[in-house]
C-alpha cells in the first residue's frame, strides 16, 4: 500500500506502484506514474506543464507524461516537468528541476540544484553534482560524471537568434561515456567530449576533446592522456575490449 501525506491531491489519472510514499505538499499534475517503492519527499512538483513566455525563441514541446521508473527518489522541492521519462533508482535531489522531453536511465544520480533543460538524454549511472546546468539536447552517455558548478550551452548564436535574425536551432554538447567534467568547467554548445577524456576544472571548452585525453585551460587545450593503464582498468570493469586487444587484434 502507497503512503500519501498530508495535503497532497493525486489527479485522476496518476498511478501509483506499489509501497509508493509521497511526502506532505507534493504536487501531481495530470499524466504522472510512479513506479513501485518510489519515494518522494515534501514539496516536489511532479508532472509541471510547460509553458512558453511571451518573449522566447522556443515553443516547448507538447505536454506528456511524466514515468519514474521502480525504486526512484525525488528530493524536496524538485521539480520534474510533463513529458520525461526516468528509469529505475533514479535518484533526484532536493531542489533539482528537469525540463520536459528528457531521458535519464537507471541508476543516475542528478544532486542537489541540478538543472536539466529539455529533451537531453542521460545515460545509465551517470552522475550530476551539485549546481550542475546541462543544457536543452544535451546527450551524456552512460557512466558519465559531472562535477559540482559546471555550466553547458546549446547555442553559439545566440547574439542574432534573441532577436529573429536566424532560425531558431540549438545543439548541446555530447559528453561519451566514461568521460569527466571537473567542476566549474564551461562546454560551449556542439562539441563532443570523447570517451574516457578528462576536462579539468573551470576549463572552457570550445572544440571537440578527443577520446582518453586531458584538457584544461581558457580555452582548453590537451596537456597529456590518460594513462593506458586506467584506460585498461575502466574498460575490462564494463568487459569491453581494451585498448591494447583491438590493436593486436
Amino acid at each position: 500500500m502507497s503512503q500519501l501525506g498530508s495535503n497532497v491531491q493525486l489527479q485522476p489519472d496518476t498511478k501509483l506502484g506499489a509501497r509508493v510514499r509521497i511526502g506532505n505538499n507534493v504536487s501531481f499534475y495530470p499524466g504522472v506514474t510512479l513506479g513501485e517503492d518510489c519515494h518522494v519527499f515534501d514539496g516536489a512538483v511532479l508532472g509541471r506543464p510547460p509553458k512558453a513566455g511571451s518573449n522566447t525563441n522556443r515553443v516547448p514541446a507538447s505536454d506528456g507524461e511524466l514515468v519514474l521508473g521502480a525504486g526512484s527518489i525525488v528530493g524536496a522541492n524538485a521539480v520534474l516537468y510533463s513529458g520525461s521519462i526516468y528509469g529505475t533508482q533514479v535518484m533526484i535531489s532536493d531542489l533539482a528541476t528537469v525540463r520536459e522531453g528528457c531521458a535519464v536511465s537507471d541508476h543516475v544520480v542528478l544532486g542537489r540544484g541540478v538543472m536539466v533543460m529539455y529533451e537531453t538524454r542521460i545515460g545509465e549511472r551517470t552522475r550530476v553534482i551539485d549546481g550542475a546546468i546541462l543544457t536543452g539536447r544535451m546527450i551524456l552517455e552512460a557512466d558519465v560524471f559531472v562535477g559540482p558548478g559546471v555550466c553547458s550551452i546549446n547555442d553559439n548564436d545566440v547574439y542574432l537568434k534573441r532577436f529573429g535574425a536566424l532560425p531558431f536551432s540549438v545543439k548541446g554538447p555530447v559528453v561519451r561515456r566514461f568521460a569527466l567534467i571537473g567542476a566549474g568547467a564551461n562546454l560551449a554548445a556542439g562539441v563532443e567530449i570523447g570517451m574516457g577524456a578528462v576536462v579539468a576544472p573551470n576549463a572552457m571548452v570550445t572544440r571537440n576533446v578527443p577520446a582518453w585525453s586531458v584538457v584544461a585551460g581558457v580555452p582548453a587545450r590537451v596537456v597529456r592522456q590518460v594513462p593506458i593503464k586506467d584506460q585498461q582498468w575502466i574498460l575490462q570493469k564494463f568487459g569491453i575490449l581494451c585498448p591494447d586487444s583491438r590493436q593486436s587484434a
